[in-house]
């Protein structure tokens, strides 16, 4: 008589723990995403190391700086400078290439 040829069983994962493996964390990411935006941590392991999952606060906006900030920081003789140095500094393509 032959034994039935059955798929391992997988284990099933418990959501409320508090640490995952990276391959569970892969298939299970959006809940754990819902549990750190509840303010849970949530730990992803990886061999040795392990990594924190949590919601972050919203950055910033960076403010746009009004037309003219910079108006009178350099002279003109200043700019004028400057751009015959990035003018002098172009590498320009050989014209027997075209």
């Amino acid at each position: 008589m032959k034994a039935a040829n059955h798929p391992p069983r997988r284990r099933k994962v418990n959501l409320r723990s508090d640490s995952f493996s990276l391959s569970h964390a892969k298939t299970y990411l959006g809940r754990l995403l819902e549990k750190a935006s509840k303010g849970q941590t949530v730990y992803i392991l990886r061999g040795e190391r392990r990594f924190i999952l949590q919601q972050v606060a919203p950055i910033d906006p960076i403010p746009i700086r009004a037309p003219g900030y910079f108006a009178n920081c350099y002279s003109t003789e200043e700019v004028q400078e400057q751009n015959r140095f990035a003018k002098a500094s172009v590498v320009r393509a050989p014209a027997d290439l075209e």
